[in-house]
């Protein structure tokens, strides 16, 4: 990074005084207060989508975000050697913690008031990053692998295959009852609503993702952003915390409350949540993974992931009865 200096400094007209490593990438103290930059491992047309929906929501109101700092030519990425850089201002502040009532609901409020200001989100250009449409293929296709890896581990047999092949049965008919939801839901209605009103969904919202200083709750980090229901994320931190708590139905009602608080929810949404929330997905994640990088080393950590799954899902079973209530 100190080779390219210069070429930083005079890209953006700042003065840089000091650079360390950080995360990803590095952290610049300038003149212009501390800075954020980092290689970007997707395409210049990305960022410009990116880019798009930060301005978004700050044109509507939304501003506890970490917008691109732009070149003296206006763009929002710099190029050093090829690979496209963007820089942000650093935002201060400690990571959500998702076992804890007080954060979740600051993350929730974030995530409200996000969504409220992405309606209207219609962007333009050759990359429109989308998964509109496309969740029922999804749950398919996730399904067809979990029935394909069965038929692997009936070759292979060892601790995980055999833990693999109990639970089979159990989480495949999960994943069968959540395509059986979707199809009964408006999911398609709801997709091409969202087509028409626009809307941005951050695809990424995690722990590290969600920084907190006093009352300030930031969300950072959009590179996994795209056009798609608001739900996805709102399921992706119901499940993070569900996974804190032993699925209580009552930690669930606290952030779709605090949530319809500042962004309404119709029973459609919550029809298609439900799907979603009933879908196998961590169970799906851990065996691809397992079956798909198979170090030696891993075998142990990706069992203890496995029991993890199998030994939540009675308390899973629980909550999805109770899912209506909400």
């Amino acid at each position: 990074m100190q080779e390219a200096r210069a070429l930083i400094e005079n890209s953006y007209g700042i003065r840089i005084n000091g650079i360390k490593p950080y995360r990803a990438g590095y952290i610049l103290e300038t003149n212009a207060g501390r800075k954020y930059i980092k290689a970007c491992q997707y395409t210049k047309e990305r960022i410009l989508f990116i880019h798009q929906a930060k301005t978004h929501l700050i044109m509507n109101d939304f501003r506890n975000i970490d917008p691109y700092c732009l070149t003296m030519n206006n763009q929002p990425y710099i190029e050093i050697d090829d690979v496209p850089y963007t820089m942000v201002d650093l935002i201060e502040g400690r990571e959500c913690e998702f076992d804890d009532d007080r954060d979740v609901v600051k993350a929730t409020e974030a995530l409200a008031l996000m969504h409220k200001a992405a309606h209207g989100f219609h962007p333009v250009g050759p990359y429109i990053p989308t998964g509109l449409g496309k969740l029922p293929a999804l749950f398919k296709k996730h399904l067809e692998e979990i029935r394909k890896l069965k038929k692997k581990a009936e070759r292979e047999r060892n601790t995980f295959d055999y833990m693999f092949i109990e639970h089979f049965d159990y989480f495949y008919k999960s994943g069968l009852k959540s395509l059986e939801i979707l199809f009964a839901s408006e999911y398609n209605k709801l997709v091409e609503k969202t087509r028409k009103e626009g809307m941005i969904c951050h695809h990424d919202y995690s722990y590290q993702n969600i920084l907190i200083k006093g009352d300030t709750t930031s969300i950072i980090n959009f590179d996994y952003c795209s056009v798609e229901l608001k739900i996805y994320d709102l399921v992706n931190i119901l499940r993070r915390r569900m996974r804190k708590c032993n699925w209580d139905i009552e930690k669930a009602r606290l952030i779709l409350d605090v949530y319809r608080k500042i962004e309404p929810l119709d029973q459609d949404e919550m029809k298609v949540m439900k799907s979603m929330l009933q879908f196998p997905q961590k169970f799906w994640r851990v065996i691809n993974r397992y079956y798909n990088s198979r170090r030696c080393w891993a075998h142990r950590n990706f069992t203890i992931m496995l029991e993890e799954v199998i030994q939540e899902k009675d308390a899973h079973k629980n909550f999805m009865e109770k899912f209506d209530t909400l």
